[in-house]
């Protein structure tokens, strides 16, 4: 079994502090930035996966504090190549904050693979990192964790990059002879990647540092997951 296809997908977009996507960078406070809210659809020889499912309705605690819009949507992506949403067999979460979970319960026949510790933690976070969280996207759904670095299928692959949570994860894609790495908010700009630049919504600063390091010294090609500077891929395998 071998990766065919990678395709970018699109959720819409969420508006936030640039503040809150590199940390400390004080010329950035105050800018308002569309972070693109990006899944990705992997299609093998025999399964259709996608990572992260982007964000749904907010409940009214949140829905005040949260803006963002959708000029297209998960499933209207998915539909754009064919896919509905029992077509696929395997959701990846990177993390389980609202705007990387929120479709989830729309993929009725698929499993979904998650950090152990980001699960655990995602039941009682921490008070700082609380608004992040919304039970009702996955509190309802069987999850099966992993714990580190492990093989999912062939030619994808999750790593434990914690830091911006604690029990993040980004997914490495080998698709024929181009190796890709879906960051996640491990690195959701580029420049938090190419500069060694942190995030600005932190639980451990010192791993998340780590988590950059280990991704640059995976290679390949980056796939940040709010960055407007990379909006389309579409790859088939020849």
């Amino acid at each position: 079994m071998a990766v065919r296809e990678i395709h970018l997908l699109h959720d819409g977009y969420m508006e936030l502090d640039m503040g809150m996507l590199v940390y400390m960078k004080t010329s950035y406070y105050g800018i308002k930035y569309q972070a693109a809210l990006k899944s990705l659809l992997i299609v093998t020889d025999s399964e259709k996966m996608l990572v992260d499912t982007g964000i749904a309705p907010l409940p009214p605690s949140l829905a005040r504090f949260v803006k963002y819009r959708k000029d297209t949507d998960l499933m209207g992506s998915l539909s754009a190549h064919g896919v509905s949403p029992d077509d696929i067999s395997v959701v990846i979460n990177t993390h389980m904050h609202m705007d990387h979970c929120g479709n989830n319960s729309h993929f009725r026949k698929a499993r979904y693979i998650v950090q152990r510790d980001e699960l655990s933690y995602s039941k009682n976070p921490d008070r700082f990192m609380r608004g992040g969280y919304v039970r009702e996207f996955y509190e309802h759904l069987n999850f099966d964790t992993v714990d580190g670095r492990q093989l999912i299928t062939n030619g994808v692959t999750v790593m434990d990059t914690p830091g911006h949570t604690p029990g993040h994860q980004s997914v490495i894609v080998q698709a024929g002879d181009r190796k890709f790495v879906y960051t996640g908010d491990a690195a959701p700009l580029l420049e938090n990647i190419e500069k060694r630049d942190i995030t600005g919504i932190i639980y451990d600063p010192k791993k998340e540092l780590d988590s950059i390091d280990r991704i640059r010294t995976e290679g390949g090609e980056f796939i940040a997951s709010h960055d407007l500077l990379q909006m389309k891929l579409d790859l088939v395998v020849r």
